[in-house]
């Protein structure tokens, strides 16, 4: 009899330590026990010492679901109203942060094309003071994202800084971004007469005649009327422009002294040989430059439809050289240059 009453002991002990398992106590099924034990060790101990929420299961079968980001995942679950699948791109994508109100406004934000997340809150605020109305709230976060990276919520030529010099051929001057007085570039070249006329920075140069040959093969003839421009004859320039039509003008079509790119030597204006700059958009070297440029390293810098963001009238002649790669990259895209930067090289560099 004895020995009966021990087994039976034994038997109810077995069964009570089974029961008491840490997951099982919190409530999960063995079907769910068997999903959450498919993660480390560290994972399963976290598992077992925070209340049952049978959403976690669902986290944890996601198709991106990554187990090195447990933690987050279910500090978001805990703290938003946001789904599964927003849950895990937030997540995965580092967007996570404890101190940010997360909605679908939110994570439309974070799921736009050029989104930057270290200007978040600057898309916020901005959305809050713009007036304009838009066909659709994507339409609205667009110009948001573009506004923002472009620095449009300053008035052009306020809170400028020096352009960085290190960034090479992907330096940015614009009316936010400006070269010293004495800045001039080390390897100018005096253009050929064939090609042009003064000086560009030598890669640039090399760069345009690789072009002109490309142009001259099917009956084109480019020309590089405007190139490389001292602070000095920048100056010089503006200043007449403003006698003549008035600053406000003046700012939509002329560059002032220290912002503009032709003080880079990067910057040509381009028009057909013996034909002028107004007439240029009107000819088939034109046409065949807004198709080709990009394969040569050059970008139209201030395309039509795009003057609220680089702040100049569109220039059909206006061409700069930022290479092969990301000349490409800007054309795919049809993007402009203060997009290009903001996004692949000043967010690259942070």
């Amino acid at each position: 009899m004895k020995k009966i009453i021990l087994i039976l002991l034994l038997l109810i002990t077995g069964c009570s330590k089974e029961e008491i398992k840490p997951l099982k106590k919190l409530g999960y099924t063995d079907e769910e026990i068997s999903v959450i034990e498919t993660m480390n060790n560290d994972n399963i101990t976290y598992m077992e010492n925070i209340s049952y929420n049978g959403n976690y299961i669902n986290l944890i079968n996601h198709k991106d679901f990554d187990e090195n980001n447990l933690k987050n995942y279910i500090s978001m679950l805990d703290n938003t109203n946001v789904t599964i699948d927003d849950i895990i791109f937030t997540v995965n994508h580092n967007y996570y942060n404890v101190n940010i109100t997360y909605d679908d406004n939110t994570i439309s934000y974070m799921k736009s094309n050029y989104y930057i997340h270290d200007n978040l809150n600057k898309y916020l605020e901005y959305e809050n003071k713009i007036t304009k109305t838009f066909e659709t709230n994507q339409d609205k976060i667009d110009y948001v994202i573009t506004s923002i990276n472009s620095k449009l919520d300053n008035n052009f030529y306020t809170n400028t800084i020096p352009t960085d010099l290190s960034k090479g051929y992907l330096i940015i001057v614009n009316k936010y971004n400006y070269l010293d007085s004495s800045y001039v570039p080390d390897n100018l070249v005096t253009i050929a007469s064939q090609y042009g006329k003064l000086q560009v920075e030598k890669t640039t140069y090399e760069a345009f005649i690789k072009m002109y040959n490309g142009a001259k093969e099917v009956g084109l003839n480019l020309y590089a009327a405007s190139p490389y421009r001292s602070y000095n004859t920048q100056l010089g320039l503006y200043n007449n422009y403003v006698n003549r039509d008035g600053k406000a003008l003046a700012d939509t079509y002329s560059a002032r002294a220290g912002f503009s790119e032709h003080q880079t030597g990067l910057a040509i204006d381009i028009v057909r040989r013996g034909g002028s700059l107004g007439e240029f958009e009107y000819t088939g070297e034109f046409k065949w430059l807004s198709q080709n440029a990009h394969k040569y390293g050059f970008i139209l810098r201030y395309p039509k439809g795009k003057e609220w963001i680089t702040g100049y009238q569109y220039e059909s002649w206006h061409y700069r050289y930022v290479g092969v790669e990301a000349a490409t990259q800007i054309y795919n895209k049809n993007i402009t240059f203060e997009e290009y930067y903001a996004y692949y090289i000043e967010k690259s560099s942070n």
